[in-house]
């Protein structure tokens, strides 16, 4: 058993339009600038008009639980199950015969209760001409008898051809005005999981119509009425729980985008999430779900119910066609986003049915599916300590600005000096500002270390330093940004402008700087930019590079030969594996389609976004997904707020120690400069050396579970038999004959 001492003397300071339907639009018609830019584009000449379903089947939205025919396929302890009236299917445990239905169960609505009518196995929103159609699989297919079910030896294909009226789907020809589209959904049992595929095609052969965005499965597995332990997962920064059967009358509909926005597309603005997977408990069971194709299309919804008139549900939408209307101009993309989605659907039951038991089975997947590493992480005697630098920055003075140094290499080498004396040790140094412009960095195609901070020479000397104490030195890289023009290399946006998007930067943020808008590299030359890089620095000392901007920012390129997004993340996840050959490497963000040569993530959410209640409240999901595979890092802990319950988190989440310091003060108040590395460093040693006896033989543990234990007071297991117990409260709290104390930390073994 080891023991912390009370944490004390901790002391720190702390363009997106909604898509209009009333703008104008007309006859979709290809330009010359489209072809090249990868859009076609659209005058208007009258409004573009919701035209409403005309017809709706209320008996084919929900499914009787014995309607669901056993088909004797099976896999593991999972069987299907298929309704042929309603055109859907279920999921059945086969040791309960609890089953998971794709569209709500009937016998389960409170008598007395009439739901809205939305489920469907699929749905559509459609794009013909000037009108937008909201179709779906079972009012304009099923329902329409054009539908049509095929078993197969693992599982069967469901097929609709959707209509947006029943005249059109009646007809053995086709008009070239008539809309139709094809959707196969295709559902496979295989060890022991369900994999879910869809396709799609244009039936009819309408040039002027397209499908802009498919929800799958919108009420895979919905309920109503929630048992005490039922939650849905969401990939909210970390993680989050939404507690359904805790009523929360603020509560509302939450989207989080996978791997963030699109900075290339000026749609609905969505939370991030760096992790394409979602789950849901209802009734002792429980599923996680990971999309393994289409994911970066994908924005994950969830919808908790209000009192029971409503169900709870978690799902995702897919962006198929990218479009923008600004201007009475409606913007269309050339090609689809997702020609073939696919996702992954496990299922857990008794005491695995938990986030943390999700975590783990998530874990495995990716681990198959090849996204993450199968090594575990290669231990040492000391916990990484995390170490942002800054180089050089812009500071402003009037309408002037210029370069200013903050540290140069051989203050950093002082800095490190300092800090192994201090007991800290094994530091990976990122080094950002090192490169032409500073924070503000240049094409780095044609970027050169600066000159003032020492050039390529004291930079050998630090790096020298550096290896002979077994520190990593990583060097900043902006792969994917510039804040220059490249050109004529940029991504365009949509609407054929060039695309950018503007850092987040909690150095100019505190100096009341505005970080320079980064334009966005055209990524079909990335192999050939990074082959350059690897070439240019071939001579730097330096232990490998950390990805910057790539690990948070993903985007459509819109150029000349460009792609779209889920395109882009395989070609930048390609791109940059030379990167890390030979190297280490660190990344910033940690967007889960670029990790599977990381050595270490920075900047990787301990907190959820949103705003937490009993209803809704931060989990370590991704932390129970990662832990042992990669090393990861939260924030600078020095930029927090509170910066012992900060300290206390990184604890509880297992995450190593990340700060970010300056050799010189940014501002001319010294004493409370929360990045002048002196105010802080005697804080970060004594905190190291706690987190270092708590953490460090963990690195390559597999965290288990995570639960609260009671009211302020969090436990951590791994699969070494370790419990890691945090306690924020203002009093000890005992627990198997052992006394935590209050605000800090104890490691049982």
């Amino acid at each position: 058993m080891k023991k912390t001492s009370k944490l004390k003397n901790l002391i720190s300071k702390s363009a997106a339009a909604m898509l209009c339907l009333c703008l104008a639009a007309g006859i979709l018609t290809s330009c010359s600038g489209g072809e090249e830019s990868g859009v076609k584009t659209t005058k208007s000449v009258v409004s573009l008009n919701s035209v409403a379903n005309p017809s709706v089947a209320a008996d084919l939205h929900f499914t009787d639980t014995a309607s669901l025919a056993d088909t004797g396929i099976t896999s593991g302890l999972i069987g299907l199950a298929i309704d042929e009236k309603t055109g859907s299917f279920g999921i059945k445990l086969t040791s309960s015969q609890q089953v998971w239905s794709a569209l709500p169960l009937r016998d389960e609505i409170p008598e007395g209760k009439s739901p809205a009518i939305n489920a469907s196995v699929v749905s559509l929103k459609i794009i013909g001409g000037t009108e937008i159609f909201y179709r779906n699989s079972q009012d304009n297919s099923v329902a329409y008898g054009t539908s049509q079910i095929t078993t197969t030896p693992t599982g069967a294909d469901f097929v609709y051809n959707i209509f947006t009226d029943e005249e059109t789907a009646k007809k053995t020809a086709f008009d070239k005005t008539d809309i139709g589209f094809r959707v196969t959904v295709k559902v496979e049992l295989v060890d022991g999981s369900a994999n879910v595929s869809c396709t799609h095609e244009n039936i009819t052969g309408n040039p002027d119509a397209f499908i802009e965005s498919l929800d799958l499965l919108n009420s895979f597995g919905a309920y109503m009425l929630s048992s005490e332990d039922d939650f849905l997962l969401v990939p909210d920064g970390s993680g989050a729980i939404i507690k359904t059967a805790v009523y929360d009358e603020s509560f509302e509909p939450l989207s989080f985008a996978v791997y963030g926005n699109d900075p290339s597309q000026l749609s609905e603005e969505s939370s991030a999430a760096i992790i394409p997977a979602f789950g849901m408990k209802h009734n002792g069971i429980a599923f996680v779900s990971l999309i393994q194709k289409g994911d970066a299309a994908a924005t994950i919804k969830a919808q908790k119910a209000t009192g029971i008139s409503e169900y709870n549900l978690i799902y995702p939408s897919f962006s198929v066609t990218p479009v923008h209307y600004e201007n009475e101009t409606l913007y269309v993309s050339k090609g689809t986003a997702s020609d073939e989605i696919s996702l992954c659907y496990r299922f857990l039951t008794g005491n695995n049915a938990t986030y943390a038991g999700l975590a783990s089975a998530c874990r495995e997947q990716l681990i198959r599916n090849s996204v993450l590493s199968t090594k575990n992480v290669e231990t040492t005697n000391y916990l990484p300590f995390c170490l942002t630098l800054t180089g050089a920055t812009t500071k402003s003075v009037g309408p002037f600005s210029y370069l200013s140094t903050l540290t140069t290499f051989e203050q950093a080498n002082d800095m490190l000096i300092r800090m192994r004396n201090k007991g800290i040790n094994n530091i990976g140094i990122r080094y950002t500002g090192v490169f032409s412009g500073g924070t503000d960095s240049k094409d780095i195609s044609n970027a050169k270390i600066l000159s003032r901070l020492g050039g390529t020479e004291k930079l050998g000397e630090l790096y020298e330093y550096a290896a002979a104490q077994k520190m990593n030195l990583y060097l900043d890289v902006n792969i994917l940004s510039s804040a220059t023009d490249f050109s004529g290399t940029n991504a365009m946006s949509i609407n054929k402008s060039d695309s950018s998007y503007t850092p987040v930067s909690a150095v100019a943020e505190y100096m009341e700087e505005q970080p320079a808008e980064r334009k966005l590299r055209s990524l079909n030359k990335l192999s050939k930019l990074v082959a350059g890089i690897l070439s240019d620095t071939r001579y730097y000392g330096f232990s490998g590079f950390c990805l910057n901007d790539v690990g948070s920012v993903l985007y459509s390129d819109f150029s000349s030969g460009g792609m779209l997004r889920d395109t882009a993340a395989d070609t930048v996840a390609k791109a940059i594996a030379p990167l890390s050959t030979g190297h280490s490497t660190m990344a910033v963000g940690g967007n889960f389609y670029m990790l599977k040569n990381i050595g270490t993530v920075i900047n990787v959410p301990l907190k959820a976004t949103a705003s937490q209640s009993g209803a809704y409240f931060t989990v370590p999901f991704v932390q129970l997904v990662l832990h042992g595979i990669v090393d990861y890092a939260g924030n600078p802990i020095n930029t927090e707020v509170n910066l012992e319950e900060t300290l206390l988190k990184n604890i509880e989440f297992g995450a190593c120690p990340h700060f970010e310091w300056n050799y010189e003060p940014v501002t001319d108040h010294t004493d409370s400069d929360i990045f002048y590395y002196d105010n802080t460093i005697n804080a970060a040693a004594e905190y190291y050396v706690q987190a270092n006896e708590a953490l460090n033989d963990l690195r390559d543990a597999r965290m288990t579970d995570h639960y609260e234990v009671d009211d302020g007071v969090f436990c951590t297991e791994y699969d070494t038999g370790s419990m890691i117990y945090v306690n924020y409260t203002d009093n000890d709290y005992s627990t198997l004959g052992v006394v935590v104390e209050a605000r800090s930390f104890l490691r049982v073994n």
